[in-house]
C-alpha cells in the first residue's frame, strides 16, 4: 500500500453497526506526521455519522419498498372489491363481470393483454378480452397447454421461446411471457384466464395470486348467474304449474281454459314464436288452442291430417317427442307436409310432444321458432311436463263427466272393479311387452350409478342390435359378434375397462365416442350370450364393485323380462294353435258330408295363426289342381284350376311330395318356376310356403300360405302348416268314408227289401196250391 500510494502515516477506523463492521474510513499523510488523539476521536465521530447516514438510507429504501407493496396490495384489494361489487350488481348477467376482470387484471398487474376463455364443447371460446394482441384462432381443449392447465393448474411461462413443451403457445401473437390460470367449477375445467406480455417480464407471485383470485371470481359470477337463472326458471315453472293447476281445479268440466293457459305458458317459458295444441279426432288433428303470430292463421277448430309427413303428426303416430333443429334443412321426403308449411310460413326450429294417456295419444303440443335456434333439453322437458298436465286436465274432465253420468253404475260395479283391480295387479307384475322393461333398466342404471350413457344390445344373428339407450353419447354402429371385447365377454363374463387409453387389448373400444371408462355386462339365457348391457363414462372414473354388481343385476332382470315375454308369446301361440285346431275339429264333426266348411276354416286358421296375408287349398282333379278354398286379400290369378307340372310352385310341391319354402319369389329365375314367376308381380306376393296334402303317401292336394313382404316363415309356422295339411287330409278322408258308409247302408236296405219279398213269395208257395194266390 505504501509503495502504491506513497503514504507514510495512515489512520483507519471501522464503520460499526450493532457491533458489526460494515466498512471503514481511512486517512493518509505522505509525510511522517502521526495523528493526534483529538484527530483520532474526530475520525471515529465521522465513522459514527457515516453509519447513521448509511442506516438512514437503508431504512428509507425499506420504507419505500413497503409502501410500494402496500400500494400494490391496496390496488389488488381495490380491483378485487370492484369485481365483487360488479358481481353483486349483476346477479343475472355474467358479461359485465368478465369484462371488468380482464380490464382490472391488465391495469393492476401491468399486463399488455388479458383474455378470458370459457369451454364450449371441445373448444375454448373467448368471452372477454382487454388489450391489443390479436386473439388468434379458436383453441382446442386438446392443445398441450390446455391439457396441462386442466390437469395441474396455473401455468407460468416466463419466456415462450425458452421452452419446447408448448409449441403453439403464443404463436402468431408475439407474446413472450404468458400466464394461464384455470377456471374450475366443482372440479371441472370450464375455462381459463390468460395473461400475455410482449416482452420477457415474468409475473410476480403476488400477480399470479391476484389473477387466480380473478379466476375464482369469474367462476363465482358464472355460478351465481347459473343459480339465479335456475331459480328464476324454477319459480317461473312453479308459477306456471300453479296457474295451470288452479285453472284445472276451477274448470272440472271445461278443458278449453286449461289448454289456453298451457299454450300461453309453454310459449312464454320455452321462448317459442307460436304454440298449437291439437286433439286427436279419428285420423285428424284439429287445433284445440293456439298462441302467437301463427295463431291468427290457424285458430282453434282448424284441422290437420294425422300423418307422419308433419312434425305434429309424427309425434302423435310415433308416440314420442319430435325435435327438428332446422326444418328448412330437412328433405321433402322426410317431412313433405311440414316442408310445405315451412316454405309458406317460415318455420325453422320445430318441437312437438304427444299427449299420451295409458299408451294412447290424445293429441300433441306443437311449437316453432322462425330462426334456427334449437330448444334446450330443459325446454323440451318442460314442454313434456306441460303435455302431462294437459293429459291430466283432459283426463280430469273426462272422469268428471263420466262420474256425473255413472254414479249409479259405479255403485253397482264396485265389486266388479275390485276384482278387476286385483287381476290388473297380477298382470302388471307379469308384463307382456319387454321394451318398457329395457327402457326402465337403462334409465335406472344411468341414474343410480351416475353413468353418462347406458345402451342395451340384443343379439340378432351375428350382430348386436341396440334395443334401449339412455344418454347423450351416440349409440354408434351395430356391433359384430367377432369383435375382441364381445368374444372376451362371451368367454369370461363382465368386462370392466377403467381407461380405454391405458389398454391395447380392445383397440376399437370408445374410439368413435370419446368414452374413457367402460363396463360391459353379458346377458345370458341358458348359458348362451343373447345381449350386452354397456355403461360408458366420458372421463376416467372406474366403476365400483357395488355398481358393477348392480349392473349385473339389471342384466339378469332384462333376461328375465325377455324370457317372460318369450314364454308368454309361446303360450299365446300355443293357445291360438289349440283354438284353431279345436275350431277345425268342431267343423269336421259338424260337417260329416260336406268338406267345404272344413277347408274354409283351415284356410282362415292357417293364414291367421301363421301370420300370413292369405292361404289357399287346392285338391287334385284329374290332371289339374282345383282351387277348393281361399282366405285373404291377395288375388288368385290362376283361380280355378292349375296344371300339375313343375312350372308352378304348387305343382312341383305336389309332384315331389315335399314342402317348398321360397323366401322371395322375385329372386327366383323365370325358368325355375315360370308359371309362378309370371303372376308374382301382379299378385304382389313375395314369400310363399306350400305343403302337399298326403294320404297314404299319395298326394291329393296342396295348402299354400303367402306374404306380400319378404319375411320367411319360422320353423314353428312351417310345422303348424303341416299340421293343418294333416287335418285337411283327415277331413277329406272322413267325408269320403262317411259317403261310402251311406252308400253301403243304402245297398243293405235295398237287399233287405228284396229278401223280404222273396220270403213272402216262398210262404205263399208253401201254404197254398192256388196258382192265382201265388201269382
Amino acid at each position: 500500500l505504501q509503495q502504491m500510494t506513497a503514504s507514510r502515516t495512515v489512520l483507519a477506523t471501522p464503520l460499526l453497526r450493532q457491533a458489526e463492521a460494515i466498512g471503514a474510513i481511512v486517512v493518509r499523510r505522505q509525510e511522517v506526521r502521526p495523528f493526534t488523539e483529538k484527530q483520532i476521536t474526530l475520525l471515529k465521530t465521522f465513522a459514527d455519522q457515516a453509519v447513521i447516514a448509511i442506516e438512514n438510507v437503508r431504512l428509507f429504501r425499506e420504507i419505500q419498498e413497503r409502501n410500494a407493496e402496500l400500494r400494490e396490495a391496496l390496488e389488488h384489494q381495490t380491483a378485487t372489491a370492484e369485481v365483487l361489487g360488479i358481481i353483486s350488481r349483476s346477479p343475472t348477467e355474467v358479461q359485465p363481470v368478465l369484462d371488468a376482470i380482464v380490464k382490472s387484471a391488465a391495469k393492476v398487474c401491468g399486463i399488455d393483454d388479458v383474455v378470458l376463455r370459457l369451454r364450449d364443447g371441445n373448444t375454448m371460446v373467448p368471452r372477454a378480452h382487454f388489450g391489443s394482441i390479436p386473439l388468434g384462432p379458436v383453441i382446442s381443449i386438446d392443445e398441450p397447454q390446455v391439457r396441462w392447465v386442466r390437469e395441474h393448474g396455473t401455468l407460468h411461462v416466463p419466456d415462450v421461446r425458452a421452452q419446447n413443451d408448448f409449441p403453439t403457445l403464443g404463436a402468431g401473437s408475439g407474446s413472450r411471457t404468458i400466464l394461464l390460470v384455470p377456471l374450475r367449477q366443482q372440479g371441472d375445467h370450464i375455462g381459463s384466464l390468460n395473461a400475455r406480455r410482449t416482452e420477457v417480464r415474468p409475473f410476480t407471485p403476488a400477480q399470479i395470486k391476484l389473477l387466480e383470485t380473478f379466476a375464482d371470481q369469474a367462476v363465482i359470477a358464472i355460478e351465481n348467474v347459473r343459480l339465479f337463472q335456475e331459480l328464476k326458471e324454477s319459480l317461473e315453472q312453479q308459477t306456471a304449474t300453479s296457474e295451470i293447476l288452479g285453472v284445472i281445479a276451477s274448470s272440472p268440466t271445461d278443458i278449453q281454459p286449461v289448454l289456453d293457459v298451457i299454450a300461453e305458458n309453454a310459449g312464454r317459458l320455452c321462448e317459442a314464436t307460436d304454440v298449437l295444441i291439437h286433439r286427436v279426432d279419428g285420423q285428424m288433428l284439429p287445433i284445440a288452442a293456439s298462441v302467437g303470430r301463427f295463431a291468427a292463421t290457424y285458430p282453434p277448430g282448424e284441422i290437420f291430417p294425422m300423418v307422419r309427413g308433419s312434425v305434429v303428426g309424427r309425434a302423435v303416430v310415433d308416440g314420442k317427442t319430435i325435435h327438428v333443429h332446422d326444418l328448412a334443412a330437412e328433405s321433402d321426403e322426410e317431412f313433405p307436409v311440414a316442408k310445405e308449411f315451412q316454405r309458406r310460413y317460415g318455420h325453422r326450429t320445430v318441437l312437438a310432444t304427444p299427449l299420451i294417456r295409458e299408451g294412447v295419444a290424445l293429441g300433441a303440443i306443437w311449437m316453432r321458432r322462425t330462426e334456427v335456434r334449437p330448444f334446450s333439453e330443459r325446454q323440451i322437458k318442460l314442454l313434456e311436463t306441460f303435455g302431462n298436465q294437459a293429459v291430466i286436465a283432459i283426463e280430469n274432465v273426462r272422469l268428471f263427466k263420466e262420474l256425473q253420468e255413472r254414479n249409479t253404475e259405479l255403485r253397482e260395479a264396485l265389486e266388479h272393479q275390485t276384482a278387476t283391480s286385483e287381476v290388473l295387479g297380477i298382470i302388471s307384475r307379469s308384463p307382456t311387452d319387454v321394451q318398457p322393461v329395457l327402457d326402465a333398466i337403462v334409465k335406472s342404471a344411468a341414474r343410480v350409478c351416475g353413468i353418462d350413457d347406458v345402451v342395451l344390445r340384443l343379439r340378432e344373428g351375428s350382430a348386436l342390435i341396440p334395443r334401449a339407450h339412455f344418454g347423450s353419447i351416440p349409440v354408434g354402429h351395430v356391433r359384430a359378434m367377432d369383435e375382441p371385447q364381445i368374444r372376451w365377454i362371451r368367454e369370461h363374463g363382465t368386462l370392466h375397462v377403467p381407461d380405454v387409453l391405458a389398454q391395447n387389448d380392445f383397440p376399437t373400444m370408445g374410439s368413435a365416442t370419446g368414452s374413457r371408462t367402460f363396463v360391459l355386462v353379458p346377458l345370458r339365457q341358458q348359458g348362451e350370450l343373447i345381449g350386452i348391457l354397456g355403461a360408458r363414462r366420458l372421463e376416467v372414473r372406474p366403476f365400483t364393485s357395488a355398481q358393477i354388481k348392480l349392473l349385473e343385476t339389471f342384466a339378469d332382470q332384462a333376461v328375465i323380462a325377455i324370457e317372460n315375454v318369450r314364454l308368454f308369446q309361446e303360450l299365446k301361440e300355443s293357445l291360438e294353435q289349440q283354438t284353431a285346431t279345436s275350431e277345425i275339429l268342431g267343423v269336421i264333426a259338424s260337417s260329416p258330408t260336406d268338406i267345404q266348411p272344413v277347408l274354409d276354416t283351415i284356410a282362415e286358421s292357417a293364414a291367421r295363426v301363421c301370420s300370413a296375408n292369405d292361404a289357399s287349398i287346392r285338391l287334385v282333379e284329374g290332371s289339374m289342381l282345383r282351387l277348393a278354398a281361399h282366405h285373404g286379400p291377395i288375388p288368385m290369378l290362376a283361380v280355378e284350376e292349375l296344371p300339375i307340372d313343375r312350372q308352378s310352385v304348387a305343382g312341383r310341391a305336389f309332384i315331389e311330395r315335399q314342402r317348398i319354402h321360397i323366401t322371395d319369389l322375385l329372386s327366383i329365375t323365370a325358368t325355375e318356376f315360370p308359371r309362378t314367376r309370371d303372376t308374382t308381380e301382379q299378385e304382389g306376393n313375395r314369400t310363399v310356403l306350400i305343403v302337399p296334402l298326403m294320404r297314404e303317401d299319395i298326394p291329393i292336394g296342396t295348402i299354400m300360405i303367402r306374404r306380400t313382404e319378404v319375411r320367411p316363415f319360422t320353423d314353428k309356422q312351417i310345422k303348424l302348416l303341416e299340421t293343418f295339411a294333416s287335418q285337411a287330409v283327415i277331413a277329406i278322408e272322413n267325408v269320403r268314408l262317411f259317403q261310402e258308409l251311406q252308400q253301403r247302408t243304402h245297398e243293405l236296405v235295398r237287399s233287405v227289401g228284396e229278401l223280404k219279398a222273396l220270403g213272402e213269395v216262398s210262404q205263399a208257395v208253401s201254404s197254398t196250391l192256388d196258382l192265382e194266390t201265388v201269382l
